[in-house]
Formats: structure tokens, sequence, C-alpha cells
């Protein structure tokens, strides 16, 4: 049942990854199930008698029951649920391998799937880069517009380089520092070239950066184990991590520096103006709201709305910086217990590599073990990433969460084959109860991955169905889904937006108006869920309009500009709003206010057709001489003129 469960953890994070990293909760939800499976296997597996540190064990335990607990508070259901299964998932994995896959073996098996699955990342990213391009290897699923880029089975560059230099990183520690034959170490130094390859072609900046402080990471450490264990070879080791350094990193930038695009991104790394620091202070709005406890699970995605600046008009789904969005959402309270753990994790794990040194190395003189060179891997990897998480969001990725969940079980539990002795720590095995933890969640965990999949499987099937046009397709998928979670905003959404689109084709104009006032029951029904969504707001206004209710439309497009007074698509959508009632004059002004920032669609076709009617002799006449309110809305004084 041991190596069952660890091949299917294997399994579920390969799949993971495969699928987007789990990113949507479609995606997410099918290598949940088989996670959980696989921790319900241990449950007649023997732990192994290994020394866990148990004040990361109560810390992690805590941490994790503060998240779960405050997602399941958060105003927004359907936003906390993404923490909430990625939390049990990481936590999972962390007690597997802080109790049950302790032995190097199993270990190494996890590492060396991944670093195959990284060659097949940066060959999917070297074809993304080469023909500059979206491609992505599996069918259906598609990616936002990177253009060369790579991001392997990923979607966002980002989250690529953010697995890729944890792998990196602890591959070149077991190529220096393991012991292992030398064929496995000469593929091991490919697959470690090919994480560094896929990680230049991301592009990603601070992938990049964070890489670069986990080799000084590794080097320190590496430093202080040949002092401890042989001080006659101290300046060669410097000499040769030195020269190892300049060949991996300067062998990287010569062959980044022959690409004209990956050389403009290096002039990039330092930009005083990136949009991330807009972000960051929308974050510390957010979070002065409720400094303590958090605005709740997801909330990000809709404060970030409401704070943003002018400048920021892509959607700001999360914060890029993980340590803000956890202060924002988790408040101090989560923010003190994350550091807690993350600070008892790196204790617990530099002391194990001290008992490694002075136990098992020392005593017979030896300076390789692959014991040894996971544990230096980890540190320097966790490194790399904790200085990636300030300008990234990795740690919202489930299948990088996952895996840096089963790093952190390493660190817990880090002498393998070894028992503590020490008074730090206790030894957590000794309790009866920890014996069922796993088993307990991961059924918890397999229930409710079980019973909101097929919610999330027809919602998928109404998003693509709408995305291709059959909108009949996409209503009946979404009915469907509301079969089975009617707290899925986004079914109620899709429903609404296919009844609109069938308009189109309806037969007489009374049908065209019953589809519409489905449509409208629909989205309230989806902001009954999500009251401050900026898109529904629209898709509701703008059927109002459409059903010449305008005075309730008015009240909908205040809320959106309340909800989300910098988004230059609600003034365009606005502007539509007051061109339908004839109010020209009051229409131009809101479509040139939002096409200060980006070019809205709507902003420019609205505007194009205001020109063409003032051209027009009959319909430019007629407007001259029509009567118009100087000051048609609320809304122009209030958030035009801030």
């Amino acid at each position: 049942m041991r190596t069952l469960s660890l091949s299917l953890f294997i399994f579920a994070l390969i799949a993971m990854q495969a699928l987007i990293g789990g990113a949507r909760q479609v995606f997410g939800l099918p290598t949940y199930i088989v996670l959980a499976l696989s921790g319900l296997a241990l449950a007649t597996v023997r732990r192994e008698q290994v020394g866990v540190s148990a004040s990361c064990v109560i810390l992690i335990g805590v941490l994790a029951a503060w998240i779960v607990g405050r997602a399941i508070g958060s105003p927004v259901n359907y936003l906390a649920r993404h923490d909430f299964f990625m939390v049990i998932a990481a936590l999972v994995a962390y007690l597997s391998f802080a109790y049950y896959f302790t032995d190097e073996k199993s270990r190494l098996v996890v590492f060396g799937v991944l670093i195959a699955g990284a060659i097949a990342h940066a060959t999917v990213g070297a074809i993304q880069f080469k023909e500059n391009n979206d491609f992505m290897l599996l069918p259906g699923i598609m990616r936002p517009s990177y253009q060369w880029r790579a991001s392997g089975f990923y979607i966002c560059p980002n989250h690529l380089a953010g697995l890729l230099e944890m792998l990196s990183l602890m591959g070149i520690s077991l190529v220096f520092w393991g012991k292992m034959k030398r064929w496995l170490r000469v593929l091991l130094g490919y697959g470690v070239l090919m994480c560094l390859l896929g990680l230049a072609l991301t592009g990603s900046r601070g992938g990049y950066l964070s890489v670069v402080f986990g080799m000084g990471i590794f080097s320190v450490i590496s430093l202080w184990i040949t002092h401890r264990l042989r001080t006659g070879r101290f300046w060669f080791t410097l000499g040769s991590l030195l020269c190892a350094g300049v060949l991996l990193i300067g062998g990287t930038l010569f062959v980044m520096l022959k690409s004209d695009t990956l050389a403009v991104r290096l002039g990039q790394i330092y930009e005083p103006k990136n949009m991330r620091l807009y972000m960051w202070r929308a974050a510390l709005e957010q979070f002065r709201l409720d400094p303590i406890v958090g605005t709740g699970s997801g909330t990000y995605l809709y404060y970030g709305r409401q704070f943003r600046d002018p400048s920021v008009q892509n959607d700001p789904i999360h914060v890029h910086n993980d340590y803000l969005e956890l202060l924002a959402e988790y408040g101090l309270i989560g923010a003190a217990l994350c550091a807690a753990a993350v600070l008892m994790h790196l204790v617990a794990g530099c002391a194990g590599l001290r008992r490694i040194v002075d136990e098992k190395l020392a005593p017979y003189r030896e300076t390789n073990g692959n014991g040894l060179a996971l544990l230096v891997g980890i540190l320097s990897a966790v490194g790399a990433l904790l200085a990636h998480s300030v300008v990234d969001f990795n740690l919202h990725i489930p299948a990088n969460t996952v895996f840096v969940g089963m790093l952190f079980g390493i660190l817990a539990a880090p002498m393998s084959g070894i028992r503590r002795t020490s008074n730090i720590d206790s030894q957590p095995s000794a309790w009866p109860w920890t014996r069922w933890a796993i088993p307990s969640v991961s059924m918890v965990f397999l229930l409710l991955s079980f019973r909101l999949l097929p919610g999330e499987v027809y919602a998928e099937k109404a998003r693509v169905a709408l995305r291709d046009n059959r909108f009949s397709e996409s209503l009946e998928a979404a009915r469907n889904g509301l079969k089975w979670d009617r707290w899925n905003p986004n079914l109620f959404a899709y429903a609404g937006e296919a009844q609109h689109f069938l308009t189109m084709d309806a037969p007489n104009a009374a049908f065209r108006r019953e589809l519409h006032l489905r449509a409208v029951d629909a989205y309230n029904d989806a902001l009954r869920i999500f009251p401050r969504d900026t898109g529904l707001l629209l898709k509701l206004a703008q059927t109002l309009d459409l059903l010449g209710q305008y005075a309730e439309a008015e009240e909908i497009y205040q809320r959106a500009f309340d909800g989300d007074p910098n988004f230059g698509n609600v003034y365009a959508y606005y502007g539509r709003h007051l061109q339908m009632q004839r109010r020209f004059k009051a229409a131009e002004r809101y479509y040139a206010k939002a096409l200060e920032g980006f070019d809205w669609p709507v902003a420019k076709d609205g505007k194009e057709s205001i020109r063409r009617m003032k051209e027009n002799p009959v319909s430019g006449t007629l407007m001259s001489l029509s009567s118009e309110p100087d000051d048609p809305s609320p809304v122009m004084p209030r958030v035009l003129n801030p």
C-alpha cells in the first residue's frame, strides 16, 4: 500500500502540472481526488520511526486550520474554494513526506520523475519560444497571449519559472553532493541544464533573480559543509563553486544574449514603473480594511479592482506578491502563523543538516550523501521560492504549492533513518491520533472533490461552448451544472450570456424580450453569490439597457463604478448606456475617459459611430437641435473628477 500511495502521489503531482498547474478548479479537482486516494492508501501503512519536529507539525496544522477556517467564513464561497482545496492538498503532501515517505529512495524517485516532467515542460516551452505563439500540447487548453515566453504545460511563464528554479537547484545539489553512478550524474546534469534553459525561456525576471539567490544559498551551505568535514579542501571547494557558478550563470547569459528577445528581457529586470507596485498598493489598501483577520480568501479579486490604479487595466486577479496577498486576505494572524511556520522549518532543516554532517558523514570522513544533497537542495530551493514570492504568486498555483508542501514535510523530518535524541523537538509519532490525520483529511478531501467536480465540468463545457458560439449547448451545460452546484456564479453567468446571445436568432420581438428577461434573472442569481463582480454587473446593465430599463441599468452601473472606479471598460459601457438614451455629448466624454489608458473596443466603436452620425447631414442636424442635460448622471462628477 505504501508503494501504491507513492505512485498515486507522483501521478497526482505530474497530472496537476500537466493540467495548467491546477490553476482552475475543473483541472485541479480530478488531481485532488487522486491525491486524496494516495492519502487514504496510507491508512494501513506503518509510519516510519523518524524524528519529526513537533513544532513544525503543530505550526503547519494551525496555519492550515486558519486558512481553511477563514476560507469557510469568507464573503464569496466560490472564490474561497481555491485556497481551501489547495491548502488541504498541500497538507496531505506535507504529512505524507513527514511521516511516511521518509527514506531517501522514495524522495529521490519523486524528484527523478519531476525532473523528467521538467524536461517535458522545457521542450514544450522551446516550441512556444521558437514559434512565438501560445502553443499548448494538450488539446482544449488555451493560455493568455504570452507570445514567445515559455510556460510549458502551465498557462503562465512565471509559474513555470517558480517550478524550474526549485528543481534546478535541487538537481545542482544532487550533482554536487549526491552519491550516485556516473551515468546517473550525467543524466541529472542534463536535466539541470534543461531546467535552466526552460527558466531562461520563460522570460521571468523574478525567476532569474531567484535562481541566482538560491545558488548563493547553495554556495554558502556547501562551503560550511566543506569547512566542517574537510577544512583543507575549503579553498578548492570555493574555487569549484565559483567556476561552476560562472559556467552556469555565464553560460546561460551568453546563450540568452544571443537572442535579441531574451536580451531585451534581461535589460528590463529593473523596471521602476512596473505594474506590480500599483497592485501592492492596492493590497495594502485592502489590508487596512481588516488588518487582524483579513478580508477573506479570494477577496483581492474584487478589492484589487476597487483600489486599482488607473494605469492597471488588466484584471488584477492576484497581487503578484504572495506575502501581501496573505496579509490582505488572512490578516496579521495569518501572516504571523506563516512566518513562524517558515522560520521553524528552516531551523529544523538547518538542524537536520548539521546532524547529518556530524553523525552520518563526519565519523567516516565522507563528503557525499543523497540525504545531505536532498537537504541542501531543498533549503536552496525554498530560499529561491521565498525570494520569488516577493514579485509573483507561485504559492497560489496548486501544483507548485503541493510540491512546496512536500519539501516542507521533508524539512520537518530531515533525518532519514535516524531517530532524534535531541530534547529540542519531541516525537509526534508517539501521538496515536496522528496516525489517522492523513486518512481523515483525505476522506473529507475526496468527498468534497467528488461533490464539486460535476458542476465544474459542466461549467467548463458551458464556457467552451459559449466561446465557440454554440449558445444552446452552453445554456444546457450551465443548467446541468446548476443541478450539482448552485454556489458557482459562473454557471449562472454562462446561462445568462447564452440566453443573451440566443436573442440574435429569436423569431420575434416577444421571444427576444423573454430571453433577455431570463438573462437578467440569471445575472441577478450570479450577483447574489458574487455581488461585487464587475463583469457580472456590466452584463446585467447591458441587458437592462436592451430592455429599455435605463433607470434600473443606471443603478447597476453605479454599483460597477463604486466597486471598480478606475476600470476603463466601465466607462466604455456607461458611454454606450448614455448613447442609447441619445445623450451623445455625455457619451463622448465617457468614451474619451475610457480610451485614456486602453483601446477598449466598445469605446472606440461608440466614439466612431457618434462621429459618423455627426458627419451625416440628417442625423447631424438632429443632434445639433436636440437638447441634452449638462450633467446627465450622478456618476460623472463623483468618479470622472475624483
